[in-house]
């Protein structure tokens, strides 16, 4: 019995810590299932979308492990944009696994 509470105790406080640091700069939280889209902080006021849209992705297990590149920069290069005119950003967590896409919109 005590093994159970200190695993749930562990698990508590592991979750908790992993909201906590992603809430200062990412807005995923803990979810069993998160498929969000919103706009990321790049707009230039009165551009259209343009024609081309490039896509740049990071992963994460649990927030504890991340990687992949979800620059401005890799986005254009996918997508073979050389003005960027909008961005926005496509989030999918479940359970423990997580990718978060950057998308921009230029020509």
């Amino acid at each position: 019995m005590k093994k159970l509470v200190l695993a749930l105790m562990f698990f508590g406080f592991l979750m908790f810590n992993v909201q906590s640091a992603q809430a200062t700069y990412e807005p995923w939280g803990f979810a069993i299932y998160n498929g969000t889209k919103e706009p990321a902080d790049y707009a230039i006021p009165g551009a259209t979308l343009g024609q081309k849209t490039g896509r740049a992705s990071c992963k994460t297990v649990i927030g504890i492990v991340n990687w992949g590149d979800c620059t401005i920069k890799a986005a254009m290069k996918n997508g073979r944009i050389s003005k960027v005119t909008a961005a926005d950003w496509e989030k999918k967590f479940i359970v423990v696994y997580g990718v978060k896409t950057l998308r921009v919109y230029g020509n």
